[in-house]
């Protein structure tokens, strides 16, 4: 045996092989490339639905908006009711604080 000989064995193989993949290849349909196909709507299909998809995020976003501000106003009322409520207390805190200091003074209860 030649060092030459399985090099030679190999690459007679491989073009064999090159050879039948070739006519097979041949024989196949081209399946890469739809016939009459129309790109265009193609193209406008995939734009309308992200469009679509724009429109539906938009939407989205505003009733988040809308929440926030219901949310931020509702808050907005809490904390000004909370305001009133507290300084109510402290008035009435003073009122019974000043009662409790005549009744002292006067050697009450």
């Amino acid at each position: 045996m030649s060092i030459d000989g399985p090099t030679n064995n190999v690459t007679a193989f491989e073009t064999d092989m090159r050879d039948e993949l070739r006519t097979r290849n041949a024989r196949l349909p081209n399946v890469t490339r739809p016939p009459d196909n129309d790109y265009s709507s193609l193209v406008s299909g995939m734009s309308i639905r992200s469009i679509q998809e724009v429109d539906y995020l938009i939407e989205g976003l505003q009733g988040l908006r809308q929440k926030l501000n219901t949310d931020g106003d509702r808050l907005h009322q809490a904390i000004a009711q909370h305001a009133a409520l507290s300084q109510s207390v402290i008035e009435l805190t003073k009122i019974v604080s000043d009662a409790m200091t005549s009744v002292d003074k006067s050697g009450g209860v």
